[in-house]
């Protein structure tokens, strides 16, 4: 092209640019005004029913504050407000604000999988425990993703037309079960006031892997679906992923490091302009993962491990901004899951016995897994199965996996629902478990103050 046709083309492109602009409609117009009003409608539910439901769930239902985030979520979908006040919930939900609501929902995530990747204190896992930590890991995540996948076969039968890929279902029905939520985890243990003790490192440094290859296994199926298993596209693919991560690994990170700690040292804090950079660092790693092909809540984490090693930063970072995170966006990704769940879609008896059954396997394969592992590796009974409940608790990083799958078209809405209420039945089962077998095996001496080194 000459260089008349490219001035000529842009400026095609900026005429109609420009008249677009000039016709949309204004930032302050009634139309705007109105779509405004009705987002803040939503969040002021949402953020309502969020704290209503987290004081119920610690108040009287002796669960943690996240338990209450999910069960608003759900509480706020057409499984349970939708039943009963439908035109409300309509009212309130208009299809007009569903791009601006998705947007936040997302962008809570990316923020929330950045402050993940920043708590993995691998190191710290490492230097106790290792053997124990390994094998409970390793068990924790081979038991349920092959126990997982050979079943998928008779649940993918129970599908109705159209179905999904069945290889695609397969592995992320796997890697749904193969979950398990370190966030949650921390906060039950350090809520119980049992963070101390031997099970809880354990569970915690077991779980912390499990997470860390969970991710890889949902970054590597998230790729082979998208490149809908074509081999040399999934090579491609992956090999950029690799590339990227490497990249940021082994040349990005030392650099971050650096500049963090200078800007640290320079304001004596984690100054203003620090977090901006940091978030605009986050921001397009996740828009990079997401042109690779991965969804963006990878490259969010990638930063965060990539800054994990900064306790200080860390620190600071969980002080300043990771409140909002979670007071704020968390609650709108809950209940973006819980609009997306509908408990109705279960409507025969059969469909709540598939359910039930989805459920076993998941807490049987997950909590058999671990405990044989623990035991295998010289734990008591009580302590091996409290780090069995520990590792099936799946909160928050199952319902990551599940709308990627449901996002994907792999999952489809009854077996999303299933799943979701699994993974809300193994967080509310975790809490008075683990308070139960822990203070048990403490009164028995069983929970030391650390693992030993192996």
């Amino acid at each position: 092209m000459n260089a008349f046709a490219e001035t000529h083309s842009l400026a095609t492109v900026s005429t109609a640019v420009v008249a677009h602009v000039a016709h949309a409609q204004s930032a302050v117009g009634s139309a705007a005004e109105q779509i405004t009003l009705h987002l803040l409608y939503q969040l002021i539910v949402i953020l309502l029913a969020t704290r209503a439901l987290v004081w119920i769930s610690r108040r009287y239902l002796a669960q943690t504050a996240v338990a209450g985030e999910i069960l608003a979520g759900l509480v706020l979908g057409p499984s349970v407000l939708g039943k009963f006040f439908p035109g409300w919930i309509h009212a309130v939900f208009v299809p007009e604000t569903a791009p601006i609501f998705v947007g936040i929902a997302q962008l809570g995530l990316i923020l929330l999988m950045f402050q993940i990747g920043l708590e993995f204190e691998f190191k710290a896992q490492l230097r106790t425990g290792r053997a124990t930590i390994a094998v409970i890991s390793a068990a924790g995540i081979v038991v349920p993703f092959t126990l997982g996948f050979a079943s998928a076969g008779w649940l993918w039968e129970t599908i109705a037309a159209p179905r999904p890929n069945p290889l695609a279902f397969r592995l992320f029905f796997a890697t749904a079960i193969s979950i398990t939520a370190i966030p949650i985890l921390g906060r039950i243990f350090m809520e119980l006031g049992l963070s101390h003790t031997r099970t809880a490192a354990l569970a915690i440094g077991s779980a912390a892997f499990d997470d860390i290859f969970g991710w890889l296994l949902l970054s590597a199926v998230s790729a082979m679906v998208a490149s809908q298993f074509q081999p040399a596209r999934f090579a491609f693919d992956a090999a950029l992923l690799l590339a990227y991560i490497a990249a940021i690994l082994l040349v990005v990170r030392p650099w971050l490091r650096r500049g963090v700690a200078r800007a640290m040292t320079r304001d004596g804090r984690l100054a203003t302009s620090t977090i901006a950079w940091i978030l605009l660092v986050v921001l397009a790693s996740a828009s990079i993962t997401s042109r690779l092909g991965i969804f963006a809540i990878i490259g969010g984490f990638v930063m965060g491990v990539a800054l994990h090693e900064e306790r200080r930063f860390v620190a600071q970072w969980n002080e300043r901004v990771s409140g909002f995170v979670h007071v704020f966006l968390v609650p709108v990704f809950f209940a973006y899951t819980g609009l997306r769940t509908d408990i109705g879609t279960l409507a025969s008896a059969r469909d709540w016995g598939v359910c039930a059954l989805v459920c076993l396997l998941a807490f049987v394969s997950k909590f058999g897994g671990s405990y044989l592992a623990s035991r295998l590796m010289g734990e008591s009974r009580r302590s091996a199965m409290a780090i069995g409940v520990s590792m099936n608790t799946r909160a928050l990083m199952e319902l990551i996996v599940l709308n990627v799958g449901y996002d994907l078209g792999v999952l489809p809405k009854q077996i999303f629902t299933m799943l979701v209420i699994m993974a809300i039945a193994s967080t509310f089962m975790a809490t008075p478990l683990i308070r139960w077998l822990c203070v048990a095996s403490a009164s028995g001496n069983d929970n030391r103050s650390a693992p030993a080194a192996d």
